[in-house]
């Protein structure tokens, strides 16, 4: 399995207007603490997000592909958010027990309302919290296309 503000204010710009929902809005994560995760606090940055489970063969030989591609791309143009259905305390015992670097979060909202119904799925984020693409099933995310697609989309 798997993944406003109201008050006084002066006249918004078209850029500013909150009242359009975009698909980074109807995603909701926790960091493993419990914390709320906001991907608005992300705007400005490609996010991707990887939604795995522990007990997902395919997302787990992803990891090092996604790992490497973390380790490639600027961190300043793009945030890495690993997103599991689970129980928290499962993600940090398979955290633990694993050697990936990565940023393993919860999902909080129902995979279902995402459209997930396999497993890996990967969204990459706009700047803007809008869907770029949707990579269904694991992928090499280290080759150079993979890398230099990403790179062109972000832009």
């Amino acid at each position: 399995m798997m993944l406003f503000i109201v008050g006084c204010s002066k006249s918004k710009t078209s850029d500013q207007n909150t009242s359009e929902k975009t698909f980074a809005d109807g995603i909701h994560l926790t960091d493993l603490n419990g914390n709320r995760i906001n991907l608005s606090d992300y705007r400005g940055k490609t996010i991707i997000l990887n939604i795995w489970a522990t007990w997902c063969k395919p997302c787990i030989e992803e990891f090092p592909s996604m790992q490497s591609l973390q380790n490639t791309l600027d961190p300043k143009r793009f945030e890495f958010l690993f997103a599991s259905s689970e129980d928290e305390n499962r993600i940090e015992k398979f955290k633990s027990k694993n050697s990936f670097d990565l940023n393993f979060v919860k999902l909080t909202t129902s995979p279902e309302s995402l459209g997930i119904y396999s497993l890996p799925i990967t969204f990459i984020i706009g700047s803007k919290g809008e869907l770029l693409l949707t990579q269904n099933g694991s992928k090499d995310w280290s080759s150079k296309e993979s890398i230099e697609a990403l790179k062109k989309i972000s832009i």
